[in-house]
């Protein structure tokens, strides 16, 4: 029984062709089209006129040069059935989605076997065959899509500080052993800088929890607004100390930056009975630079800035402490951040 001899066939094998939930093409051995099923048609919304005794490329000119040609020339020479990656080429056919179906998709996903087969038709020398098996995956995708979504989802609230909505002390182990990775293969610098709330104590004691948390927020909300280049990481080390590791960046950067978060959070105007620096809330941070020749571990970075931090306390809070491994030793550099009430 030959595919281009449709009469040839019994009616049950008719109905099954027609009623496959996937679609069928098989090719002769000149790579024309003999047979495509109802299935294929409507997808790709074409009559079987529109294909029959026509070579695949005249009927898909997209398909040209492409992975799933190469892949039908190695499958007819060699002789072996192929699969085209799914992953790697979702879609070379042009087959629509049924309306009911398409979400942010429009072509349907596909997954390809190309079988080569002999075939013996009647009163005839051997015919080769070619047989494009098409199948629907795009539900596949959708679920392993979402999935994924889920799952990076999962990632984000496990590495998110709840109250703040920052990075947590995991994302920053993570994100700071990986830029000074980086750095340290880049010859680049790394600047970890240390916040701390001025008087956060006396802060809640005086106006309680609550307000405390909130203060905590408008703080985190200034630090997203100006560390917002993809790679600053901005995280909550613990009580009311905020990191920013910014990569990329000296030490007089990282100085002004600081400095930007101090005069913001000033500008806030968030009143603070309990402070004896300002009126109003204020911080004091501590800036620590990782230099590839000077070079540092995480954990040495971070205690740095930590000592600088408290050096800015030490000198009366509200300003901004650097420090700097040289091969004379710490260098530091203090900024003042003028409050005026």
């Amino acid at each position: 029984m030959s595919p281009s001899e449709p009469a040839s066939r019994q009616p049950w094998s008719d109905w099954a062709l027609d009623h496959l939930q996937l679609g069928l093409i098989v090719l002769d051995s000149e790579s024309r089209v003999v047979f495509a099923n109802k299935w294929f048609l409507r997808h790709a919304h074409l009559s079987a006129p529109q294909m029959i005794k026509k070579k695949l490329d005249e009927v898909f000119p997209q398909l040209g040069r492409s992975h799933f040609t190469l892949l039908l020339d190695h499958a007819l020479a060699s002789g072996f059935p192929a699969v085209l990656s799914q992953t790697l080429h979702p879609a070379p056919f042009p087959l629509r989605l049924e309306l009911s179906q398409r979400s942010q998709d429009k072509l349907l996903r596909q997954s390809i076997r190309i079988i080569p087969m002999g075939f013996q038709a009647a009163g005839s020398s051997d015919q080769r065959y070619t047989l494009i098996q098409i199948t629907d995956v795009t539900n596949s995708v959708v679920r392993e899509r979402l999935l994924k979504a889920q799952a990076s989802k999962l990632q984000d609230m496990a590495n998110m500080d709840t109250l703040t909505g920052l990075g947590n002390r995991r994302l920053l182990n993570d994100k700071l052993a990986l830029e000074l990775r980086t750095a340290q293969r880049l010859a680049t610098t790394v600047a970890a800088v240390m916040f701390d709330i001025d008087y956060f104590k006396q802060f809640n004691d005086l106006y309680g929890h609550l307000a405390g948390d909130n203060c905590l927020r408008e703080v985190a909300g200034v630090l997203r607004e100006v560390c917002r280049r993809p790679n600053d990481v901005v995280a909550r080390f613990g009580g009311e100390e905020l990191v920013a590791i910014l990569p990329e960046t000296h030490q007089a950067g990282a100085m002004q930056l600081a400095n930007e978060v101090l005069q913001r959070v000033h500008d806030l105007q968030v009143v603070h009975g309990g402070s004896s620096v300002a009126k109003v809330l204020t911080l004091s941070a501590g800036v620590a630079v990782f230099d590839p020749h000077q070079p540092l571990t995480a954990d040495a970075l971070l205690g740095l800035a930590d000592q600088a931090l408290y050096r800015a306390k030490d000198a009366g809070r509200n300003q901004v402490c650097s420090a700097a491994v040289s091969e004379e030793g710490l260098v530091w550099a203090t900024a003042l951040v003028q409050a005026a009430g």
